[in-house]
């Protein structure tokens, strides 16, 4: 029983409210329905207000996941235009693997494990040579490490054309202001912070991209923004359109999802993850683990990476389901092995929290970990009671 009624604290998808899932059943609707246009329309009206952004940028709603959102960035692109790849991590690194498909140029900046990429590096290195676009990774999933977006677009903003941030594990936990910062195309994924299922990748684009979007690209045909843009218009006007056979059902979610984020506040949405985020370090930290993110500066309010001292992390990850929690696990290949992802976002709640660091000491103690056991519950309930 204890199994079946398991909480989801993954990297995503993540545990999602019954309300969002009971939105998909919909009994023969089809894709230029009332219901269906109307639901899409109001999405992507949301979407602007989730990255902070007006109607000067674009908003896209793609089926795929976060890296069919990356790919399409390929839609801004010409051949042999110059690209840099900031990266904190796996998921940061998987750009590289994107543009090295295409006739691009592409050059590579990454960070320490644990850490994200130096702001002073960065910028050397676009005052040395001229980039077409730069991609930043806010919050990297594999480590949890978040990069301090805004500073580092003000730093680059006059040396470089366009710049990219993949927010698929921040944007709905972190603050994101992508029109304030000077991003000009900004990405997420449904299953992530939004909190609703797998199936959509979703980003905006400032007025600079879409002028660079009228041109030669390199990209190929599913992922094609300018295939996907009368659909996007058509659809905010409250007009069915079509290009490919969109999740219909998957919309009718993330529809959802965005009422109960228009219901919360965006501002109280990204207090409670930043909340649930420190207790959960409260919890772990109090045990005598580590985690991967080696500076606060650098803690996310989404993912948290925990570094093993002695048990395998394939061990904890198959114990503590019978604890009733499931967690990720650790993918960076310097760290294989050694270290489990919290993850913490969508609707989690302090209360998820303290189950998740019980379940965790407990799962930890079986397997012979050397631990403070008891301790991460009581500084988890002390920073709920105390802030």
């Amino acid at each position: 029983m204890i199994k079946r009624k398991r909480l989801l604290m993954h990297v995503g998808p993540v545990d999602i409210y019954d309300e969002v899932l009971y939105a998909g059943l919909k009994h023969n609707v089809g894709f230029s329905s009332e219901e269906f246009v109307q639901a899409f329309q109001f999405c992507l009206k949301e979407t602007r207000k989730l990255f902070r952004v007006d109607n000067s940028y674009q908003p896209f709603i793609i089926p795929g996941s976060g890296t069919s959102a990356m790919e399409s960035v390929t839609s801004f692109l010409g051949k042999d235009n110059k690209v840099l790849v900031a990266s904190n991590g796996v998921f940061g690194d998987r750009w590289v693997n994107i543009f090295k498909r295409y006739p691009l140029k592409v050059d590579y900046l990454g960070s320490e494990v644990g850490d994200y990429v130096s702001v002073d590096k960065i910028e050397e290195k676009v005052r040395k040579e001229k980039y077409d676009l730069v991609t930043l990774t806010h919050v990297e999933t594999s480590t949890g490490v978040r990069q301090p977006i805004e500073e580092t677009v003000k730093r680059i903003r006059d040396y470089v054309d366009l710049i990219v941030v993949d927010g698929v594990s921040s944007v709905g936990a972190e603050e994101v202001r992508a029109k304030d910062w000077g991003v000009d195309i900004y990405l997420t994924a449904s299953q992530k912070a939004i909190g609703a299922p797998p199936g959509l990748g979703i980003l905006v684009a400032s007025e600079k991209a879409m002028e660079s979007i009228k041109g030669d690209s390199v990209a190929g045909y599913y992922l094609d923004l300018r295939n996907w843009l009368p659909v996007m218009r058509n659809m905010e006007d409250g007009k069915g359109s079509y290009f490919a056979t969109p999740p219909v059902h998957t919309i009718f979610m993330l529809a959802q999802a965005f009422k109960l984020i228009q219901e919360e506040g965006l501002d109280n949405r990204i207090k409670r993850h930043e909340k649930v985020a420190k207790v959960i370090r409260a919890g772990i930290e109090s045990m005598g683990l580590r985690l991967v993110a080696k500076r606060p500066e650098s803690y996310s309010n989404t993912v948290t990476g925990v570094i093993l001292n002695k048990v395998r992390a394939e061990e904890v990850l198959k114990e503590i389901v019978n604890e009733g929690v499931e967690l990720a696990p650790g993918v960076h290949p310097a760290l294989q092995g050694r270290y489990v992802r919290i993850g913490h976002m969508g609707w989690v709640t302090p209360n998820d929290a303290v189950v998740t660091i019980s379940a965790v000491e407990r799962t930890l103690r079986k397997l012979g970990e050397d631990i403070n056991v008891g301790s991460g519950v009581r500084s988890a309930q002390a920073f709920i009671l105390d802030g």
